[in-house]
């Protein structure tokens, strides 16, 4: 609508010049409009581009923003059913199982990080949290996303058997980060323990 408004100003004054010209195209009103267009087109120019460079601005916060909702979306049922499985792995078949359903949730070399144990292998990560020990599971206390999809975590305690037999509890936070598909491209686990502690627990129990 204001490029259409701008092109009838610019026609209307083409008009009145061609009409001034027939009857004194060296007058001095004919210049004072002749350079009264000029300056309009000039004008007319400028503002097309601000509109462009507006609309532009415009169309990619409207992508980003519906980019950043997507996001966030596929990276919350990422996450709730990380925590569904977590909870109960058996529910979700052998344990090759839910390896392998976890693998599908992780961009591929996603590393398993743990302050206590160091970084290993996505898959590997996950096999000593949920099946090295008898009847291990997690059980998620709290959980929160960023807006964007970006970045999540949780609270937990960490439940199972002990390598002497004795069950154990491990409280801990989990931080993750989220690839554009909502898929795991990084994990941490920290503890409120010296390291030495956690691996006292999951050695002895407690």
């Amino acid at each position: 609508m204001i490029f259409r408004t701008l092109g009838i100003v610019l026609v209307a004054f083409g008009l009145l010049l061609v009409g001034c010209a027939g009857d004194a195209t060296d007058s001095d009103e004919y210049q004072a409009l002749e350079e009264q267009l000029a300056a309009t087109k000039t004008q007319v120019a400028g503002l097309s581009a601000e509109l462009s460079e507006a609309e532009a601005d415009h169309d990619g916060s409207v992508v980003a923003a519906e980019g950043a909702a997507s996001r966030y979306e596929k990276a919350k049922a990422t996450q709730e059913t990380a925590f569904a499985i977590i909870a109960d792995p058996l529910a979700f078949g052998s344990e090759e199982d839910v390896l392998d359903l976890l693998d599908e949730m992780a961009v591929s070399g996603t590393p398993y990080g743990d302050a206590a144990f160091g970084s290993i292998a996505w898959r590997a990560g996950w096999r000593n949290t949920l099946f090295s020990q008898v009847d291990a599971t997690i059980r998620t206390w709290a959980s929160w996303l960023s807006e964007d999809g970006s970045v999540g975590g949780s609270l937990w305690t960490w439940s199972g058997t002990a390598r002497n037999g004795e069950p154990f509890d491990l409280e801990g936070i989990e931080i993750s980060t989220y690839d554009e598909d909502g898929l795991y491209s990084s994990v941490m686990v920290h503890y409120p323990y010296e390291d030495a502690e956690v691996k006292r627990i999951f050695n002895e129990g407690e």
